[in-house]
């Protein structure tokens, strides 16, 4: 079970007349210092048949004929161990239907495919290296006069993304995808690397057999058809002199994959970041998601109450006082001249305490995991599992801004707080983006529950009455 440099050694020092051999993903068949080297590849789609023959009791070595088979094709599995094996995989299905995101634009990255990460830039590669550099951006970028990023790059050798797989065109970005692709201990650091041994250091991985080293980017890098010219980095030209921050898993930078960035650091360990500097990949991805999609619960129910506000504008005229007040809010013109909404504090309050009678299903004065969970189904229409909350525990744990373990009405004030600083310093700014297709609700994934199960629930968000809302 070794790579390919280290099965040339072997064979070098030892005299043997074959050696099968496995680790690296891509099949090898050749001959070392006499010894015939053989590799079949990864994930057991091809075995190696090897015949060994003498052909009479004085030689010494043997004739050696081998082939690649390719396994699906030519065996027929065992009944028996195909049964075992579907349910094995039985406990992945609340993973499957976890879905991790809602509109980023995973169809721009289709077909979307992990296959060969250690022979070429694979859709996955990138993909992943995109959202990870979007999740550190996210939460570091703390210099608002300027809006410059926290990170210019990501980086990541093939054999960090491990899924090895194809993905059908339309498939979401679950949670069994990201445990599939990204172990669940991997980390990066970030380092300083000059525009010039950042190029050399990507496009050397890029040259011969498949590697581990073969480097995945995020989109943000655009290499050139040959694969030997970095063209972009952050999305602008590639700027030999610049100083650029790239997130990368530290160890790779050393091990010999990428000569560059091993002569670079070797020279420069100074540049490296201490251990404790590390960034787990899966846990900043989930952080991530949970952000984006608590953001998009609050932007759901601001529209929610509105629509509710706006059904009952005839009953009567302190009612109809309140109701123009909400939609002005959620156009984002606070009205101070209301009499119940006449302060900041009292529409902080009015608000997070609108979307609290939404989310506090059994009304106990806090939103719970499962809670959370519903409302990951119910009002955003994303495709769950009950018996996997990991998401709506990270969403939980983003969402208790006081940091007692609850997410109550005081939480919800804080978050108000942060959207009104967020909307303030964004407010001038001018974002371009592309043109999107809204993505399919629930009853429109592929992996989601087609029954109507939760229909209850569903009228439970469409019907809340107003009075109630406001009782507080």
């Amino acid at each position: 079970h070794l790579y390919v440099p280290d099965d040339h050694i072997t064979c070098q020092k030892f005299d043997f007349p074959v050696v099968l051999s496995g680790h690296d993903h891509h099949k090898v068949d050749e001959v070392v210092c006499g010894t015939r080297l053989l590799k079949p590849g990864m994930d057991g789609l091809f075995a190696t048949v090897l015949e060994l023959s003498w052909s009479s009791e004085d030689q010494l070595r043997p004739n050696i004929r081998s082939t690649f088979v390719p396994v699906p094709q030519t065996f027929a599995p065992c009944p028996i161990l195909q049964e075992q094996t579907n349910r094995a995989y039985d406990v992945l299905e609340p993973l499957r239907k976890t879905q991790l995101m809602d509109e980023f634009k995973i169809e721009l990255y289709e077909p979307l495919s992990s296959e060969n990460a250690r022979g070429q830039v694979t859709t996955m590669g990138i993909l992943i290296c995109s959202l990870l550099k979007q999740a550190l951006n996210s939460k570091n970028n703390t210099n608002k006069a300027t809006d410059s990023p926290f990170l210019d790059a990501v980086i990541l050798m093939g054999g960090n993304i491990r899924g090895g797989q194809s993905y059908p065109l339309g498939s979401f970005f679950s949670l069994e995808m990201l445990e599939a692709e990204i172990k669940s201990d991997e980390v990066v650091g970030i380092v300083p690397i000059p525009g010039k041994v950042l190029e050399e250091g990507i496009v050397c991985t890029y040259e011969g057999d498949p590697k581990p080293g073969w480097m995945q980017h995020d989109d943000g890098i655009v290499i050139d058809d040959s694969g030997t010219k970095v063209l972009q980095v952050a999305s602008q030209p590639l700027d030999p002199n610049r100083i650029y921050q790239v997130a990368t898993k530290i160890s790779d930078l050393g091990n010999g994959q990428s000569p560059p960035f091993r002569a670079y650091f070797t020279e420069h360990p100074e540049l490296l970041p201490a251990k404790g500097s590390y960034w787990n990949i899966p846990t900043e991805l989930m952080g991530y998601f949970a952000r984006r999609l608590f953001k998009k619960v609050w932007d759901v129910t601001g529209q929610m109450i509105t629509t509710a506000t706006e059904t009952s504008t005839n009953d009567s005229n302190s009612r109809t006082t309140v109701t123009v007040t909400e939609t002005k809010l959620h156009q984002h013109n606070d009205d101070t001249n209301s009499p119940l909404l006449s302060t900041p504090t009292t529409l902080k309050k009015v608000h997070s305490g609108l979307r609290l009678q939404l989310l506090d299903r059994d009304g106990d004065g806090q939103i719970t995991v499962p809670e959370l969970q519903l409302a990951l189904q119910q009002i955003l229409g994303l495709s769950v599992h009950p018996e996997e909350l990991k998401l709506a525990e990270f969403i939980h744990s983003y969402a208790d801004r006081t940091g007692d373990g609850m997410v109550r009405q005081e939480d919800l004030e804080c978050y108000y707080d942060f959207e009104k600083e967020e909307r303030n310093h964004h407010h001038h700014k001018t974002i371009t983006t592309t043109t999107r297709v809204e993505p399919p609700r629930h009853g429109g994934n592929p992996n989601a529950d087609s029954n109507n199960d939760n229909k209850e629930d569903d009228d439970y968000y469409h019907s809340v009455e107003y009075e109630e809302a406001v009782s507080f």
